[in-house]
């Protein structure tokens, strides 16, 4: 570990750094960089496990990180000075900046303010092409989903649109935009506005999970992740966390940076307040709101101002917590894990250590194989295809998984009632659970489903029928990968008649062709049923009764495996 602190506080972050220590084991990730600051100054930065694991050189004050989609907010800034300065107009249709931009619509015209609060019903996106302007002309193949300003729906693909809208209204290129409007006035020096071939030197190696298509087991072999160049506005900034430190005071008062204001109070109210609600994305139940690339949310009587952050093999959170005055910011060559927690505790750490308070409790690491209410899902369950019967039992708040001859298998938790099981038979799908709907958390599951498969409870009356389906749905299954860093593969399944896109992180969401497509080539909206989506996937080039291309939303194609 290594450490830059007050002498005098170093001892009261202990608790701090030995936490951490013990949630990189759990993650498990390499190494992270924190940082703590209050309105005035750095309080605390620290340096904890391995920038780089072969290597085991351990991660230091000047190592930096890709920050992912913090950098939303530098690309909102630059945008909100150009309108301070009266170059830009926030409720200007984009082809007013972008005239090449076209998107067919039968509402009104997205609007910068639309794409600075992810609004404008455009799709994520999947970085078929990282840093290509190609995404954002393919949009004319897709059209707005509802009408902007009315929904929120995150778009990276909307971000990608600011940045080479202010690269077209400046004349400059992305990265000379950041550094000149936000990383030089901020005196973050060791900081790079993008990620080049040249910032690799220095920086911490980022890490991802062996297997990229299916759910991640407890203690999974960590490789290398995919290297590129990448410059593009939804995040492309290689920082450290003594830099974002400064970063997170320009929040903590209210546009200032250490030598000065970046942009006007007003303009600053504009970013901070929230334009929609938003999901849920740190802490479950808390209130959430989307600003100009910051996310509004109040816990336990404070309000936050923040963003998080994730490419392939980094992760990140910056939370600024306005009413105690401090700031956080946690980087991290991972892949996964809660990075929330780890950040509100050092808040509050930070926070009893200046008001000489007691230290709060330090957070329970969560584990995987531990479930709640565990007793609702045991019980034998049979396929209601093959009559194959695979038994579930609960024992010590552990979830067995029972199958003939063959040794039990210790289930592990994903999310909601989702669970990996690690096991080779069982790769790729995890098992998903259902209870009646509306039923309360003890009431006992009724339905086991293992990708196309479903088990129901021995004795108990299925909770859906299968459907009839179009006899061409059969070519749209399989496996389908692609280069595409972020996304590179999914699967199709069908079951009970319903097509499901069923993602290597373990979650599943139903496909709805759209009316009015051609039963044997439809595109499909992906989303809940009933609700207007801006994903949709579409399936061409049949060939011996299979698809071998998958196309998405705003570009990009994904090939049969």
């Amino acid at each position: 570990m290594t450490s830059r602190v007050n002498p005098n506080n170093a001892q009261n972050f202990a608790p701090l750094t030995e936490y951490l220590g013990r949630w990189l084991s759990a993650v498990p990730a390499a190494g992270l960089s924190i940082s703590l600051t209050d309105r005035r100054q750095t309080l605390f930065t620290a340096g904890v496990g391995y920038a780089d694991l072969a290597a085991r050189s351990p991660v230091l004050a000047d190592t930096t990180f890709q920050i992912g989609s913090i950098g939303k907010s530098f690309t909102a800034l630059a945008l909100m000075q150009l309108a301070q300065a009266g170059r830009l107009d926030l409720n200007a249709p984009i082809s007013t900046h972008l005239p090449w931009f076209a998107m067919p619509s039968r509402y009104g015209p997205i609007t910068l303010r639309h794409l600075l609060s992810h609004t404008a019903g455009l799709p994520a996106g999947t970085d078929f092409a990282p840093a290509a302007r190609y995404e954002g002309y393919a949009l004319r193949d897709t059209k707005a989903a509802w009408e902007p300003g009315s929904r929120y729906h995150y778009s990276n693909t909307g971000y990608k649109l600011l940045g080479w809208l202010l690269e077209d209204v400046t004349g400059q290129d992305y990265g000379s935009i950041v550094r000149q409007r936000v990383l030089e006035p901020l005196g973050m020096q060791a900081s790079e506005p993008v990620i080049s071939h040249r910032t690799w030197h220095g920086m911490a190696t980022g890490y991802v999970d062996l297997h990229d298509d299916r759910p991640r087991r407890l203690n999974d072999t960590l490789i290398p992740a995919h290297w590129s160049e990448y410059a593009v506005g939804d995040g492309s900034q290689v920082s450290t966390a003594g830099d974002m430190a400064r970063y997170a005071r320009l929040w903590l008062n209210g546009g200032r940076g250490d030598a000065g204001p970046i942009i006007s109070q007003a303009l600053y109210r504009q970013m901070t307040t929230p334009v929609i609600e938003m999901p849920g994305r740190w802490g479950d139940q808390h209130e959430y709101g989307y600003g100009f690339g910051l996310i509004i949310h109040r816990a336990d009587g404070h309000d936050f101002i923040g963003h998080g952050g994730s490419t392939v093999g980094f992760r990140s959170i910056m939370i600024t917590d306005q009413t105690d005055g401090l700031g956080v910011v946690i980087l991290c060559n991972c892949s996964g894990g809660d990075l929330y927690t780890p950040a509100r505790y050092a808040l509050q750490l930070a926070a009893a250590i200046r008001d000489g308070n007691p230290t709060p409790e330090v957070p329970t690491l969560s584990d995987p194989t531990r479930v709640e209410s565990a007793d609702r899902y045991a019980g034998q369950f049979i396929d209601e295809a093959s009559g194959v019967a695979l038994t579930i039992t609960a024992r010590d708040g552990q979830l067995l998984l029972h199958r003939q001859g063959q040794p039990a298998i210790t289930l592990e938790h994903i999310a909601g009632n989702t669970f990996c099981v690690p096991d080779d038979d069982f790769d790729p799908f995890p098992l998903r659970f259902r209870a009646p709907e509306d039923a309360g958390q003890d009431v006992p599951v009724v339905e086991m489903r293992h990708g196309p498969a479903v088990y129901v409870r021995d004795g108990a009356a299925p909770l859906a029928v299968a459907e009839h389906y179009p006899p061409e749905w059969d070519a749209f299954v399989g496996h389908y990968r692609s280069h595409a860093p972020y996304l590179t593969s999914f699967r199709v399944i069908l079951r009970r008649g319903r097509l499901f896109l069923a993602w290597p992180n373990g979650g599943e969401e139903p496909l709805t062709p759209r009316a009015g497509d051609p039963v044997a080539s439809p595109r499909f909206e992906v989303g809940p049923v009933g609700e207007p989506s801006a994903e949709w996937i579409g399936f061409d080039t049949v060939v011996g009764s299979r698809a071998l291309r998958a196309g998405w939303a705003g570009g990009g194609s994904f090939y049969r495996v």
